[in-house]
């Protein structure tokens, strides 16, 4: 399929079959995240890929029950995207490991700042390259942010203690999924010359 035309097919997937995607498969997804621009070859992201449903569902639950504690609007948003964690066959939970923020402290304060912002930009591209590769083999996927928000419990769950930036939901899709519309270009991009 031809990239961009995939980019513009790609759906938020949040409902999916009951079907186990091939440990093959999974595996050509998450090495796509690690194919990502890399800052000077530092790799700061740990990919963790989770199909035990007991570990799922106890992800879902902790998420279930921050959501009673916090306000209305927030409750939605998070109760939301734990059914979405609780109904997914497969998780990938992705974290930063400051190897490039630790390296940046032995210089000046200000590329501290930098380091921070490269790790989020290389993370989040193997994130969307995980995300593009998955939808090239038709497997749906959502991209949630809220999980940051139970760090602490999700990792004594997965015995990780990295900055957790995202848990992506990946499974056959049992819905068409939504995408948003886009702004036109020239409200976005500005050409100069």
């Amino acid at each position: 399929m031809d990239i961009l035309k995939l980019i513009k097919e790609r759906r938020t997937i949040r409902k999916y079959k009951k079907k186990a995607i091939p440990q093959k498969i999974i595996q050509k997804i998450v090495e796509s995240g690690i194919w990502a621009s890399s800052i000077h070859g530092f790799q700061p992201w740990r990919i963790a890929v989770i199909t035990n449903k007991s570990k799922i569902k106890e992800i879902a639950s902790i998420l279930r029950n921050k959501s009673k504690s916090i306000g209305t609007g927030p409750n939605i948003l998070m109760s939301s995207t734990a059914e979405t964690i609780y109904n997914s066959p497969t998780i990938i939970a992705v974290y930063n490991t400051k190897v490039f923020v630790n390296f940046a402290k032995k210089f000046r304060a200000e590329y501290v700042k930098i380091a921070q912002l490269s790790e989020i930009e290389a993370i989040s591209g193997a994130i969307q390259n995980i995300v593009l590769t998955a939808e090239s083999f038709g497997i749906g996927s959502c991209w949630t942010v809220l999980p940051v928000f139970c760090e602490k419990e999700i990792n004594k769950i997965l015995n990780l203690n990295n900055s957790l930036l995202t848990i992506l939901t990946v499974g056959y899709p049992a819905e068409e999924g939504k995408r948003s519309l886009r702004k036109p270009i020239n409200e976005k991009v500005k050409y100069l010359k």
